[in-house]
């Protein structure tokens, strides 16, 4: 990368334009299914000609752990350092294979690129036959050079356990590495044991070599985009996955019996169940975060800028223990918990009186069970699941405690479901390091054991509720945040933003100003009562966008609510009459140009929102365009740009009026 290409607040050019899209949606002629490292160099190429300087990638690591389209998940890596093979452009060596191997890959090429979605499986299958062709044919000339050289001996810390890793996962069939017996337990002469088998060193060597594939051609790509004054910004995930390189290195960085997520939002009512271990803050702490400015370091190699994901986690995390699905039964962490006295003294409760029982175990009495799962299915629900206890109660029995047992049984969705909700019909969950302390349940008041009380003591549960989750941890999680964010920010001089949606406390926005550290405000979710977020509000230090791979773009989400879309053309647009069924180009274009000039030091819009101002480049159906469902716990990340990249360079009239559109705002550059 070349030293003096920054991108930082108040530069010689202080607002900024770009384009976020995964890679994996790019398309270009020359592709095999997929976007690949060198895509982003014709992507550049559209960006500058339309007068933009950012382009906002998904994360790029290594995902390979089920081994099947599962895999298509960005923000479960295995590694933080190791990069995706199915990013690698295998047709760039298209002289290197021999006639028939250059006419399978072009056969196949085509049938791949004429999908109009990602088939990751057949993809990455295709990507690795050809990359041990790759091998055979170029490693041992490539191995001999400096440059190969340097890369190995400045990352091997990495990639030996990554390259025994994948090894192991691939034998196995299986990243669950407890599991891989012998190996179960990292030890740093793994690499030289396995080594001493030369089939098992040549696929050693084969994960290192393209690793060091991958560098090359993203590195390339990246020094190409700095030419044209485009800046890359990447995405660092708040998590990792629970069977991964990192936490088969360092388990004691890692709560491996946690896993984080988030509370319910507008994404998902159930609150989101991500799987990942939750962080040993503790642990970490005591080498200044090495691991982290190890990460951070290793990434500045590619990235100008990065999106920190969830950067709520850095505050607090939420966290749940492993026999969760959902994520209601989660708790802040970390955060004061509540003792027994407090909830008795300070808001009148009798906790201990009525039995902390009552409190913190499923609340399962015939009625809920009629209401939840229907009362032609309660006999049978009781008989299979539960046991009666007295007192008209009942509890789970011991193969159904907990949502992962239910899950594992294969039940229908409604009764798997409606299993889960009992679970989850508690007051209070118990503290995970101190079984005596309580925090309550999140949205605890829409569950049926909330409705069991009295007006009263509702009220003294409502209160406690809004004290606990609306204040009392506010300063305790700013300190986490102040001990953490700075030796993260500090490590490198790549401009840092952060992804503070959700369930923010008050003083994130503070924390964040304070340590430089851009916000993301998108208009239609509105960080506070309001009824968008006010762009005219939007302070310098944010990035402002229309839309994220989590969300509708905006054509779909005008025609999700019409009474939403009618008052957001009156008030906010100030257009007059009857809103559109349709978003029109001239509506997009309306919205895009006040996002442009606002004050906010980046705009980038998803791709797709760019194209939806003009009325030919336009995907027909914008509902197909969402890249993500946040409330599916496994949905498949396949959606592909439906335009090749070469074609949108050489449409001259739309990289014109792009250009202009950007010239006539604030963020001409």
């Amino acid at each position: 990368m070349e030293e003096d290409f920054t991108i930082q607040p108040y530069g010689p050019h202080p607002h900024h334009t770009g384009i976020a899209v995964p890679i994996f949606a790019l398309r270009s002629k020359n592709s095999s299914g997929i976007g690949q490292f060198s895509d982003l160099k014709l992507l550049a190429d559209f960006a500058h000609k339309s007068d933009m300087d950012v382009l906002q990638l998904l994360p790029i690591n290594d995902t390979i752990t089920f081994m099947d389209w599962r895999d298509s998940y960005p923000y479960r890596a295995i590694s933080v350092f190791a990069l995706h093979p199915i990013y690698l452009d295998i047709h760039a060596f298209l002289d290197d294979y021999t006639k028939l191997q250059q006419t399978a890959l072009l056969e196949e090429e085509e049938q791949l690129n004429a999908l109009q979605q990602i088939d990751y499986e057949r993809v990455l299958a295709f990507k690795w036959k050809y990359a041990k062709l790759i091998y055979d044919k170029q490693a041992t000339k490539l191995k001999a050079t400096a440059d190969y050289q340097n890369f190995y001996n400045k990352r091997k810390d990495w990639l030996l356990p990554y390259a025994c890793f994948s090894y192991l996962r691939d034998k196995n069939k299986s990243a669950e590495f407890s599991s891989w017996g012998t190996y179960a337990n990292y030890t740093e002469d793994i690499f030289e044991k396995l080594s001493q088998d030369k089939k098992v060193a040549d696929i050693l060597d084969l994960h290192i070599f393209v690793q060091y594939l991958l560098h090359t051609q993203l590195k390339e790509a990246v020094d190409y985009c700095h030419s044209l004054g485009v800046a890359i910004k990447g995405d660092i995930a708040i998590g990792i996955a629970h069977d991964s390189v990192d936490a088969w290195v360092n388990p004691d960085l890692f709560n491996l019996d946690m896993q984080a997520g988030a509370p319910p939002d507008v994404f998902a009512v159930n609150g989101q169940n991500w799987g990942f271990p939750t962080y040993n803050w503790e642990e970490m702490a005591k080498d200044d975060y090495a691991w982290w400015k190890h990460r951070m370091t290793a990434m500045s190699e590619y990235f100008d800028a990065y999106r920190l994901d969830h950067i709520l986690g850095f505050f607090r995390i939420w966290e749940m223990p492993a026999g969760s699905v959902r994520g209601l039964l989660g708790q802040f962490s970390p955060a004061i918990a509540m003792s027994a006295e407090e909830i008795e003294n300070n808001y009148g409760i009798p906790f201990r009186q009525w039995s902390p029982e009552r409190f913190t175990k499923p609340f399962i009495k015939d009625w809920v069970i009629d209401e939840v799962l229907g009362r032609d299915n309660r006999d049978y629900i009781i008989q299979r699941f539960l046991d009666y206890v007295g007192g008209g109660n009942y509890q789970f029995k011991p193969d159904f405690d907990t949502q992962r047992k239910v899950e594992a049984a294969g039940l229908e969705d409604w009764m798997r479901d409606g299993l889960y909700t009992l679970h989850e019909n508690v007051i209070f969950v118990k503290d995970r390091k101190n079984e005596y302390l309580y925090h309550p349940r999140i949205t605890l008041m829409t569950n049926t054991s909330f409705r069991e009380f009295g007006n009263e003591y509702k009220e003294r549960i409502e209160r406690l509720y809004n004290d606990y989750f609306y204040g009392r941890n506010y300063d305790f999680w700013k300190e986490r945040a102040y001990e953490k964010l700075p030796a993260i920010k500090h490590a490198t001089n790549m401009l840092a933003c952060g992804e503070d949606l959700g369930m923010v406390p008050n003083n994130v926005p503070d924390v964040m100003y304070r340590l430089e550290i851009l916000r993301l405000i998108i208009e239609r979710m509105p960080s506070d009562d309001s009824f968008v977020n006010g762009l005219q509000y939007a302070p310098y230090l944010s990035v402002v966008t229309t839309s994220s791979h989590d969300t509708s773009n905006i054509r779909a989400w005008w025609q999700e609510d019409r009474a939403v879309t009618q008052r957001y053309y009156n008030e906010i647009m100030g257009w007059y009459g009857e809103a559109p069924w349709e978003a029109t180009p001239e509506i997009v274009q309306e919205i895009i140009k006040r996002h442009l000039n606002s004050d906010a030091m980046i705009v980038a819009l998803p791709i797709q929102d760019w194209l939806g101002m003009s009325p030919d480049l336009r995907f027909a159906d914008p509902h197909q365009e969402q890249i993500n469902i946040p409330a599916e716990a496994f949905h498949y990340w396949r959606y592909r740009l439906h335009l090749n990249l070469e074609d949108l360079n050489n449409n001259t009239g739309f990289t014109n009026f792009l250009s202009q559109f950007v010239q006539d705002s604030k963020r001409s550059v």
